[in-house]
C-alpha cells in the first residue's frame, strides 16, 4: 500500500495564494495582496542580464559551486556591511547561496532534529508554519514584542524542552515595522542564554525610509556568544526582481560547530545542487557597481509615499494602524469596526473589486492570536502608481 510522508498532512493550503484565488472569483481585479517589489531601473537590468548573459555564453557546462561562487559571497559580505549587518571574512565559509530566500529558510528549520520546537514571531508570513511543518518540526506562535519592547513573559510561556530556535522577520512581514535596538538585543540574550538559535530573516532591511530614525538593527551585531547562534536569512527578490530566485543563509558558528561529521555542505547539496551560475553572476555584477544598492533610494521613497498616502485613506475608513510600516511595501492595518477580516477582505472583494489579505493568513486564526483576525495586510509594491491607488481608494473611502 503506497503510504506518503505524514508531514504532507501536516500542510495547510497557501495561505496567501488560496486567499488570492478566494478573491478574484468574488471579482477582485484590484490586487492589493502578494508583497512583490516595484521595478528597479532599467540600467540596473541589464548590467544584471549582460553579466547573466556573459556567463551563460561562456560555454561552462559544470554544475556551479554547491555553497556559491567565491565572488558573490565576497559581495554579499560587503553588501550587508553596509546595511546594517556585520558579518566578517570568517563568514563566507558560513554563507551558502540559494534558491530564493525560500530554500534557506526550508534548510535552516529542516537542520534540527525532527519533532523539535521553534518559536516563530506572529504576526508572520502564513508560510513560515507550512515551512517548519514540512521540515517535520512543530512551529509556536510567541507575541515577541509589544509596544517596541521585548515581552519576556510571553517567550517564557513558549519555551519547552523540545524548543532548538526562535524565528523572527524585521522589517516584519506583515507590518513593515521595525523594532529598535534594545528590543532586539534583549531578544537575542534571552535566546544566547537558553541556548535557542536565532533564525533572522532580513529580506526588507534594504527597503527602510529612514535609517537614522528607525535603523535596522541585526542580532549577528551582538558579541560573540550571541553571534555564535545567529542564522541569517535574505534575498535578492527584493533588490533585483523576485523570479531571479536567489538569497542565502548565514549559518550560525554553532550549527556548523554541532555538525560533528562535517555533513551539513552534502545535506544542503541534495536541495538543489547549487543556485545557477548565471544569476549569482548577474547579481554580483549588480553589487560590483553599487554595493549600496543607491539604485533602490527613490523605489524606497516611493514606497514611503504610497505608504504615507494609503495610511491617510484608510484613517478615513475608521481603520487604525497601530504599527506604522518603517520600510517594506505593505502594512497591517485594523478592520473597520473590529470586523472579521475575512468578512472584511471578501466584502472589498465583492463590492469594490479590490483584494486585501485577512489577518488570519499571518496567525489570526491561532489560538491566543484571535486579535489578529481583525486585521488584513495591504501590500503595494508590484509597480502599482501613486494615481493608481487613489482612484481605487477614492471609490472605497468616499
Amino acid at each position: 500500500m503506497l503510504q506518503l510522508n505524514e508531514n504532507i498532512e501536516k500542510i495547510s493550503p497557501d495561505p496567501v495564494r488560496s486567499w488570492i484565488k478566494t478573491l478574484k472569483d468574488l471579482g477582485a481585479v484590484n490586487m492589493f495582496t502578494i508583497g512583490e517589489p516595484d521595478p528597479i531601473p532599467k540600467e540596473i537590468l541589464e548590467v544584471y542580464a549582460k553579466a547573466a548573459f556573459n556567463d551563460d555564453m561562456s560555454g561552462r557546462t559544470s554544475y556551479p559551486p554547491v555553497a556559491g561562487e567565491e565572488t558573490l559571497i565576497k559581495n554579499i559580505i560587503r553588501m550587508e556591511g553596509n546595511f546594517g549587518t556585520r558579518l566578517t571574512e570568517e563568514d563566507a565559509k558560513r554563507i551558502y547561496a540559494t534558491i530564493g530566500a525560500s530554500q534557506a529558510l526550508q534548510f535552516i528549520f529542516s537542520a534540527f532534529k525532527t519533532g523539535s520546537e521553534i518559536l516563530a514571531m506572529t504576526p508572520c508570513w502564513g508560510t513560515i508554519y507550512n515551512m517548519i511543518q514540512h521540515s517535520g518540526n512543530v512551529g509556536v506562535p510567541v507575541k515577541f514584542f509589544e509596544d517596541e519592547r521585548f515581552v519576556k513573559e510571553n517567550a517564557e510561556k513558549a519555551l519547552t524542552k523540545k524548543t532548538q530556535a526562535a524565528y523572527v522577520n524585521f522589517p516584519s512581514n506583515p507590518a513593515g515595522e521595525i523594532m529598535p535596538e534594545k528590543a532586539v538585543k534583549d531578544f537575542s540574550g534571552w535566546c544566547a542564554a537558553r541556548d535557542i538559535q536565532i533564525i533572522t530573516d532580513e529580506p526588507y532591511k534594504y527597503l527602510v525610509y529612514d535609517s537614522r530614525k528607525t535603523p535596522y538593527y541585526s542580532p549577528a551585531n551582538m558579541d560573540a556568544d550571541v553571534n555564535s547562534k545567529v542564522n541569517v536569512i535574505s534575498s535578492f527578490s527584493k533588490i533585483i526582481k523576485p523570479d531571479i530566485r536567489l538569497g542565502y543563509v548565514r549559518l550560525s558558528p554553532d550549527v556548523i560547530k554541532a555538525d560533528r561529521k562535517g555533513m551539513i555542505l552534502f545535506y544542503f547539496r541534495n536541495l538543489s545542487a547549487g543556485a545557477p551560475r548565471a544569476t549569482q553572476a548577474g547579481v554580483s555584477a549588480v553589487l560590483e557597481k553599487d554595493p549600496h544598492l543607491q539604485f533602490l533610494k527613490p523605489i524606497v521613497q516611493n514606497y514611503r509615499e504610497k505608504t504615507e498616502l494609503l495610511e491617510r485613506y484608510f484613517a478615513q475608513m475608521g481603520c487604525a494602524l497601530k504599527n506604522k510600516p518603517a520600510g517594506g511595501y505593505m502594512m497591517f492595518p485594523k478592520t473597520p469596526n473590529g470586523e472579521n477580516s475575512e468578512e472584511f477582505v471578501k466584502r472589498m472583494a465583492s463590492q469594490h473589486k479590490t483584494a486585501f489579505l485577512p489577518g488570519t493568513s499571518f496567525g489570526g486564526n491561532m489560538r491566543g492570536f484571535e486579535e489578529y483576525a481583525k486585521n488584513f495586510r495591504v501590500g503595494y509594491g508590484s509597480g502599482m502608481t501613486k494615481q493608481k491607488i487613489a482612484e481605487i481608494m477614492d471609490r472605497i473611502a468616499r
